[in-house]
């Protein structure tokens, strides 16, 4: 079982392998698609990744539509995480 920081740790690594604009240093205020340049279909694919990387149900749209940085991911990947851990 990941902690927090090894959650943040590990949607850092697959949220800066997948984006397309590489080289940009990631923080939690990263902007998905102004700093990262992701569109539609490439968050779509990150959000498989993040699901199959972490072993996760899906993630529907209504908790996916409000995420555009990376620490709104680590929030929605550690919310989720805790969900299933305490079904």
């Amino acid at each position: 079982m990941l902690n927090d920081d090894a959650t943040r740790n590990t949607v850092y690594a697959i949220v800066g392998a997948m984006a397309p604009a590489g080289g940009v240093h990631l923080a939690d205020d990263t902007e998905l698609i102004t700093d990262l340049a992701y569109d539609s279909l490439r968050l779509i694919e990150l959000t498989l990744a993040l699901e199959d990387g972490f072993g996760l149900a899906e993630l529907g749209q209504e908790k996916t539509a409000t995420v555009t940085t990376v620490g709104d991911i680590v929030r929605l990947v550690t919310e989720a995480r805790h969900e299933e851990e305490g079904r």
